[in-house]
């Protein structure tokens, strides 16, 4: 029996679902506070980058394990959703008919545009599969050293991500589409988070109200840091000089 026929299990598909969820949401805030630092300067981003890139056989390590969490986040609330449209009465799903178009529909669709996002967003900044012209070399020299035969052996190539950032968000089809994603994500997210509670049972009275008052302001949170970025360098409030 394969760990899929396992997943099977409803109380074990909603404790799957709701820590692989629980990762890919901390995912997201660690990877929006990355993002910001392209604020702090083109040495900032870039250190940031290399930094990740230094871990080696970790960061790839901790890829394939989100990887491996978003495909089991899925399948358990395929699983889950199926179970729930099985045992759920007829005149039940009718009376929460309007109910329902809000939030499983939406989070079908939504949860379709954000899988495309993310291919296109790897593919973009990571793979450099699209635009290979805005992926440039910087050659680094540790800070408090002089350029010289001695220091030159320290310095080393990395990836320019500040300027592989600011030229993509150049393009204002780029930045439109990056903006609509992130909205969508967004909402996603607000959604996801309060499902996987109500998925393990925490929605009682006294708490879900707080519970779904906290999705929307991290949605909030994250929609506003993330489409912040293409507007300022629109707006040449970053990297006007590229």
């Amino acid at each position: 029996m394969g760990i899929l026929s396992y997943l099977q299990s409803s109380i074990l598909s909603k404790i799957v679902m709701a820590v692989t969820g629980a990762m890919l949401v901390g995912y997201i805030v660690i990877h929006t506070a990355g993002n910001l630092l392209i604020y702090s300067g083109q040495d900032a981003i870039n250190s940031y980058s290399q930094f990740l890139h230094s871990l080696g056989p970790v960061l790839w390590i901790a890829r394939i394990v989100l990887l491996l969490a978003l495909i089991l986040h899925i399948w358990t609330s395929i699983v889950l959703k199926v179970s729930s449209n099985e045992a759920k009465p007829e005149k039940y799903a009718v009376k929460n008919y309007f109910k329902a178009k809000l939030t499983s529909r939406t989070m079908l669709w939504t949860g379709v545009a954000v899988f495309l996002f993310v291919v296109y967003h790897v593919s973009h900044l990571t793979l450099h599969i699209t635009n290979p012209e805005h992926v440039v070399n910087q050659m680094y020299l540790p800070h408090g050293l002089h350029l010289s035969s001695a220091a030159s052996a320290l310095s080393y190539e990395r990836t320019d991500v500040y300027r592989m950032v600011i030229l993509g968000f150049q393009n204002p089809l780029i930045s439109l589409v990056y903006m609509i994603a992130v909205t969508i994500v967004g909402f996603h997210l607000n959604h996801a988070v309060q499902s996987m509670f109500q998925t393990l049972g925490l929605n009682h009275p006294k708490y879900f109200p707080t519970i779904q008052k906290s999705s929307v302001a991290l949605s909030f949170i994250i929609i506003f840091c993330l489409i912040s970025i293409p507007i300022s360098v629109l707006l040449k409030l970053i990297g006007g000089n590229l």
